[in-house]
C-alpha cells in the first residue's frame, strides 16, 4: 500500500519569523467547524502542482551616453526571486488518493455532511486560500507573509497576484472545478539582502581573507578591476607595509564611492 502523499502547504504568517512553524504544520490542527478550517490560515492543496516556476533575475543600469552606440551594463541589484504556483481544485468527487477521496481539512469536514453540502468544496477551498494569502490583517495593517512548503522547497514571500479560473459548474451555478494561479515574490530582510549583495558587488563594503600568494595589488584588481585602490584599502585596514600582508589577514574592502581616484 502506498504511503501518504506529501502535499504542498501554504501557510500565512504575521511576520517572517518561521521558528514557530514546523514543516507539516497543518497536520496537527484540530478545526472544530468549516469556518475554523477556512480561517486556520494553513492551506493544503488538493492536487499537487505539476509545474512550479521559479524566476531569478538581476537588474543592471545602462548609462545613457549621448552619441554612443555601445552598451555597458553596470550591476545594480539582485531582484527578489519570484515563484508561480498553478494547481487545481476539484469538487466533482473524482479526485482520489490511494483509491479514496483526497483528504484535507475541508474535504474531511464536508464528508461528514449530507451529500448536497459536499458540492460546496471548491468555493470553501477558495475562501480558505484567500484567507491564507490575501486577507488584510487589521493588527499588522498589511497582508500576510506566506510560507510555501513542498518537499525540499521552502519559500518565504508575499503575494503579488491570485487568479481563480472557474471552468465547471453544477446546474445551480456552484463551481465544481477551479484553476488557481499564485504569483509570489520572495521576502528578504534588508540585513540579509545586504549581506548577500556584499558577496557580489564592489560598491558595498565586503571582507576578504588573504591566502598564500596574494598581495593587495592583485586583490584590488580582482575586486575593483583597478590596482590604484590599494592605497585606500591599505588605509582602511591600517596597513603600512602593504607588500607583505600575512596569510590569513582579514581585509576590509571599502565601497568604491569612498575610495580615491
Amino acid at each position: 500500500m502506498d504511503g501518504p502523499i506529501n502535499k504542498l502547504k501554504i501557510i500565512s504568517l504575521t511576520n517572517p519569523d518561521t521558528s514557530s512553524v514546523g514543516v507539516g504544520g497543518a497536520d496537527n490542527l484540530n478545526p472544530g467547524s468549516v469556518m475554523n478550517a477556512i480561517t486556520t490560515k494553513v492551506f493544503e492543496v488538493q492536487i499537487n502542482p505539476e509545474q512550479i516556476n521559479r524566476n531569478f533575475s538581476i537588474k543592471y543600469h545602462e548609462p545613457n551616453t549621448p552619441g554612443s552606440n555601445g552598451s555597458e551594463f553596470q550591476f545594480e541589484k539582485v531582484n527578489p526571486e519570484e515563484l508561480e504556483l498553478k494547481f487545481i481544485l476539484d469538487g466533482t468527487g473524482t479526485v482520489l488518493q490511494n483509491d479514496k477521496p483526497g483528504a484535507d481539512m475541508i474535504g474531511n469536514l464536508l464528508n461528514a455532511l449530507p451529500a448536497e453540502a459536499q458540492i460546496a468544496y471548491v468555493p470553501l477551498k477558495v475562501a480558505q486560500l484567500q484567507a491564507t494569502v490575501y486577507d488584510f490583517s487589521d493588527e499588522k495593517h498589511r497582508t500576510p507573509f506566506i510560507l510555501v512548503e513542498y518537499g525540499k522547497l521552502v519559500f518565504m514571500g508575499l503575494l503579488q497576484n491570485m487568479s481563480v479560473n472557474y471552468n465547471l459548474f453544477n446546474p445551480s451555478g456552484i463551481p465544481l472545478r477551479a484553476e488557481i494561479t499564485l504569483s509570489l515574490k520572495a521576502h528578504t530582510p534588508f540585513k540579509d539582502s545586504a549581506a548577500m549583495l556584499s558577496l557580489l558587488s564592489p560598491d558595498l563594503t565586503r571582507h576578504h581573507l588573504v591566502i598564500g600568494g596574494e598581495n593587495i595589488l592583485r586583490i584590488c584588481h580582482d575586486v575593483y578591476k583597478d590596482e590604484k585602490y590599494y592605497i585606500e584599502v591599505a588605509r582602511a585596514n591600517g596597513i603600512i607595509n602593504f607588500r607583505n600582508i600575512p596569510e590569513g589577514t582579514q581585509l576590509v574592502l571599502p565601497p568604491l564611492e569612498k575610495s580615491g581616484t
